[in-house]
C-alpha cells in the first residue's frame, strides 16, 4: 500500500513560511550548487500530491509551469466556491479516515503531503503520515506558519538517516512506529 510522505523544509525554529505565505527564505536561500537535498529522487517515489490552498496558490504564484504535471494532485480546502486550474488536479473537502483511503487505493506509488501546516497536522491528527523528510535549512524567521499548526496529536516517530549539505540544510528523515 503506497506510504505516505510529508517531504518539507523548515527554519530552525520550525516555520515552514512567513505569516504571508511567502517562501522567500527558501527560494532565496544561497545555493551555489544548485544542490536538490534529494527533491529529485524523492519525485520519482511519488505519483500522487496533497496539499492545502494556501500552498497550491504560493506554487502557482512561482510563475513557472505546473510542476506536478505527471502527478494526480489533490488540493484540501473547506471553501466550496473554490476551483483548480492546473492539469490532473482534484479537490478534497474534508481530511477523514475515508479520504486517505481513496488517496492509497488511488495511487500506484507513494503519496506526497506537501504542505501547510494545517493540512499536516489534521493528516497526523488522522495518525496517516507514514514518514517524513524534514528539510531544515539554518535560518530562524521569529514568527510564521508553523510546521505543525494548531493542536496535533502526539506521534512518535524513529530517526532513520540524516544528510547534511553544503548548503547548511540537513534532512531528517522519520518513520512511524508501531
Amino acid at each position: 500500500m503506497p506510504k505516505i510522505k510529508l517531504f518539507i523544509a523548515t527554519t530552525l525554529d520550525g516555520f515552514i513560511a512567513r505569516e504571508d505565505g511567502s517562501l522567500d527564505w527558501l527560494t532565496g536561500m544561497p545555493n551555489p550548487g544548485q544542490t536538490d537535498h534529494g527533491y529529485n529522487e524523492f519525485i520519482q517515489s511519488i505519483d500522487t500530491i496533497v496539499m492545502g490552498r494556501k500552498t497550491y496558490q504560493e506554487v502557482l504564484g512561482f510563475g513557472v509551469p505546473w510542476p506536478y504535471a505527471d502527478c494526480m494532485t489533490y488540493v484540501a480546502t473547506t471553501n466550496s466556491r473554490f476551483e483548480t486550474s492546473t492539469p490532473s488536479t482534484g479537490i478534497i473537502r474534508a481530511i477523514n479516515s475515508e479520504t486517505i483511503q481513496q488517496l492509497r487505493l488511488g495511487s500506484s506509488k507513494n503519496i506526497w503531503l506537501v504542505g501547510g501546516g494545517e493540512i499536516i497536522t489534521a493528516f497526523l491528527n488522522e495518525h496517516a503520515i507514514d514518514e517524513m523528510i524534514i528539510s531544515v535549512v539554518p535560518i530562524i524567521l521569529g514568527k510564521g506558519i508553523r510546521l505543525f499548526a494548531h493542536q496535533p496529536a502526539e506521534t512518535h516517530f524513529e530517526l532513520v538517516s540524516s544528510t547534511a549539505f553544503d548548503t547548511g540544510v540537513v534532512n531528517l528523515e522519520y518513520c512511524k512506529t508501531a
